[in-house]
């Protein structure tokens, strides 16, 4: 490089550090003074009797006045999200102006928005949710925000399908609102409720021949099921461990309890030859023949395709397969005793770090044998990569668990196997599984 090419580099490197030092120099000015600003306090506080004095004063224009007080909520929002951020206050101001303008729909979810979400208050979010949902009777939006505050904020499954349940009902709620319902029906345990709402997507999937819906739908009722199994192997779980005051130390011993007894379930196997033996009688494609993503799941054997032949009319009255979800979902049902099959073809079996684990979630006891491994994967990346960071900070190999977790290292193996370390090399492996 030449020296006049050279001194041109040099002075355009200068020239971006001067105005990367100059931009940090304000931002850094300006974020001194905001954190100098006092508290924010409104120049008009609305009290809880705001509105009926307000809609007095305002001589018929209360949508006007109602406009008003939305921009000075708006700067209210902006003035304490910079200071204190106190939201209790803007609850008045929301409450005012849908009292004013009871279908101010914008209203009610960014008033959700600022005391639910900023201000961490969701049950007074909610109130001012249902007031909206009860006003706007015919809208679909102020409803599905209540289910989404209810389920993914308060973790309140229950409370959420009931909003999700109204959502969906109403006029102009989308075709998607049904499935995200149907979800939350399978997390809160209505297994029935939540593989009929799928198997209806399937179903309409495969009439409209729209393969998104088809493959996600699909996958749905595969996952309804999966829950619904492990839902059945737990409750036996709990027997056992109630009867004999220990848990056990694989499903298989679970096989004999009394909820694995002759109970009702979904069969992942009768529901596929169910409607490869309508697909047929409507003369469509064969579904286990040209729908790719049947072949991640179990397939119905010859034989439980036969028992859908012969428990299927010849006739067939209706031209589409959702006009038969009841005969189908019925169908689909069936009793059982022992431990139900995995509808991905894998196996149930006990992840042993979570038996005795008291802050385990219920749904990581239960697992597939995948599951179970790629757990026993984590825990091993976890573990070197904590042994290698204190090997740095030691400059040498740790000589013991003690000296890596100041500690005894008791986490129970997935497979109920031993954890091994070698001092010599830092080399970390599991006694059930020494190949990961």
């Amino acid at each position: 490089m030449t020296m006049p090419g050279r001194l041109k580099t040099l002075f355009v490197f200068v020239l971006l550090v001067a105005c990367v030092a100059v931009a940090t120099t304000i931002q850094h000015r300006q974020l001194k003074k905001v954190a100098l600003s006092p508290p924010f306090h409104d120049t008009w506080s609305l009290s809880g009797r705001s509105a009926a004095v307000i809609d007095a004063l305002a001589l018929g224009y209360d949508l006007v006045v109602a406009d008003f007080l939305w921009l000075r909520a708006i700067q209210s929002f902006g003035g304490r999200g910079m200071t204190n951020r106190d939201w209790r206050p803007v609850y008045d101001q929301f409450d005012t102006i849908t009292e004013l303008d009871p279908y101010f729909e914008s209203a009610y979810t960014f008033g959700n928005l600022v005391i639910g979400d900023e201000g961490g208050r969701q049950r007074e979010g909610l109130r001012l949710l249902d007031k909206g949902m009860n006003k706007m009777i015919y809208g679909y939006r102020i409803p599905f925000e209540a289910m989404y505050v209810a389920h993914w904020q308060m973790g309140d499954t229950r409370l959420a399908r009931w909003y999700g349940r109204i959502a969906s009902k109403r006029r102009n709620a989308p075709d998607w609102v049904p499935r995200i319902v149907a979800y939350l029906d399978v997390q809160s345990g209505q297994f029935y409720i939540g593989f009929d709402r799928f198997t209806g997507n399937l179903l309409e999937g495969l009439d409209a021949d729209d393969a998104v819906l088809r493959r996600v739908a699909l996958r749905k009722v595969a996952e309804a099921v999966d829950k619904w199994s492990k839902d059945q192997i737990l409750r036996a779980y709990d027997e056992y461990t109630s009867a004999t005051g220990q848990p056990p130390v694989t499903v298989e011993q679970l096989a004999g309890q009394p909820a694995l007894q002759n109970y009702e379930i979904a069969s992942m196997t009768r529901l596929l030859a169910k409607i490869e033996v309508l697909q047929r009688r409507l003369g469509r494609p064969s579904l286990l023949e040209t729908v790719p993503e049947i072949g991640t799941i179990v397939l119905p054997t010859p034989q439980e395709l036969a028992e859908a032949e012969a428990a299927t009319s010849q006739t067939l009255a209706v031209k589409d397969l959702r006009s038969l979800q009841n005969e189908v979902f019925r169908y689909a049902l069936t009793r059982r005793s022992g431990i139900p099959p995995e509808p991905f073809g894998d196996r149930y079996v006990i992840n042993q770090t979570m038996v005795g684990y008291p802050h385990a979630d219920r749904e990581n006891l239960v697992v597939t044998e995948t599951e179970r491994r790629d757990f026993l994967k984590q825990i091993l990346g976890a573990l070197r990569a904590i042994t290698a960071e204190r090997r740095d900070e030691l400059g040498r190999n740790p000589q013991s668990w003690r000296e890596v977790f100041f500690t005894d290292f008791n986490t129970t193996e997935p497979y109920g196997g031993k954890w091994e370390y070698d001092p010599a090399t830092a080399v970390i492996r599991s006694t059930s599984h020494p190949d990961l």
